[in-house]
């Protein structure tokens, strides 16, 4: 295949789905290849555990002659790990299978993950061909931290990540080669096994370990059906409709007329509309009830001695004593003043090299 042909040039999108999401994966896939190019191949892979054939059957059809659609279930893959993954409320292991994408698909050096839950107003194709050589990842601020002080906390007392520079997860501009390459499926792995980040999981793990090497993207290609000061609706090319702002189970949800207008065109639109006209006031409420439990284990965490950054800056403070009494010692300022910088560098350099392991 000649690549330097754009006509030739494939375009990988992953999404991940179960049952409960696929209808709105198939209005996401409809707004995609509606605004999509001519000039390019999408090629879509579908990541799951198991989804019923009916339903594989309508999201295949969605298909246009420059696109295919290809599911891929996981199920034998994940079954003898599935018990290490932390799971609540609405969060299924489907979340955790971006994590996945660069090792299970090494023909790919750059690849596109998106959520379900998104309506693309502009040619994705334009996001894909973002430069990340020297990211692991692009992707947009994550508003709701932001907006919300306790969650803004939460990623800076407890991840040590800065509020501005906290990504959401579910548009993501992966850098699969340099995924594989950093070895960030195994670090994924340790990481997992050393703490359990609770509140936004997935996100917080890739976080935490992309922190440095993330490519910021205008909020436009990956908005949130709230007011956000400063933006002009002018950039808008992807609504994510997350946490509670979702229209298929509340009216007047801001932007909400771009999600039924392809949802119409979709076979799920009967479903989808008897979902928001069925949905009770008792799912209302345990709705807030969910976000406002969220909120009490942000101020768990943070307030956790042994959270994720507490550890860290405790064990980095340790080093950094360690070294300074170690320097006092009489023989070894010895040792210093013969080693010279070139000592200095290479001790800086391993304790830079430690923190990138952790």
């Amino acid at each position: 295949m000649n690549f330097f042909n754009k006509r030739n040039e494939i375009i990988p999108i992953f999404f991940a789905s179960d049952n409960n999401y696929a209808p709105y994966l198939a209005v996401a896939l409809k707004s995609l290849l509606s605004n999509a190019s001519p000039d390019y191949f999408y090629k879509i892979h579908v990541l799951t555990t198991n989804l019923d054939e009916d339903i594989c059957v309508k999201i295949k059809a969605l298909a246009t002659q420059n696109s295919s659609i290809e599911i891929i279930s996981l199920a034998r893959e994940i079954e003898h790990i599935k018990h290490r993954f932390q799971l609540r409320d609405y969060y299924s292991i489907e979340t955790y299978y971006r994590f996945f994408i660069p090792d299970m698909f090494p023909q790919y050096d750059k690849a596109l993950y998106l959520d379900s839950d998104i309506v693309i107003l502009g040619d994705i194709s334009n996001l894909f061909l973002t430069n990340i050589s020297n990211y692991l990842v692009a992707a947009a601020q994550e508003q709701v931290m932001s907006h919300y002080k306790v969650f803004g906390d939460y990623v800076e007392r407890a991840l040590g990540v800065k509020v501005h520079n906290y990504f959401n997860a579910g548009v993501l501009l992966m850098n699969t080669k340099m995924f594989r390459a950093c070895h960030i499926q195994q670090k994924f792995f340790k990481l997992m096994s050393q703490y359990k980040f609770r509140v936004t999981q997935d996100e917080d793990y890739l976080n935490v370990i992309c922190k440095n090497k993330v490519k910021k993207l205008n909020i436009g290609w990956n908005k949130m059906p709230f007011e956000e000061t400063g933006f002009d609706d002018i950039d808008l090319q992807l609504i994510h409709y997350n946490l509670g702002w979702k229209p298929w189970h509340y009216e007047n949800v801001m932007y909400e007329e771009y999600f039924w207008q392809y949802a119409s065109q979709t076979e799920f639109y009967d479903l989808i509309l008897h979902q928001l006209k069925s949905f009770t006031d008792e799912q209302r409420q345990k709705d807030k009830e969910t976000f406002e439990a969220l909120k009490i284990m942000a101020i768990e965490d943070i307030n956790d001695p042994n959270n994720y950054w507490n550890s860290v800056y405790t064990t980095r403070n340790y080093i950094s004593k360690s070294v300074t009494n170690l320097k006092s010692l009489p023989y070894v300022k010895g040792i210093f003043r013969f080693v010279g910088s070139q000592g200095r560098k290479l001790i800086y350099e391993y304790t830079k090299y430690r923190e990138g392991q952790e």
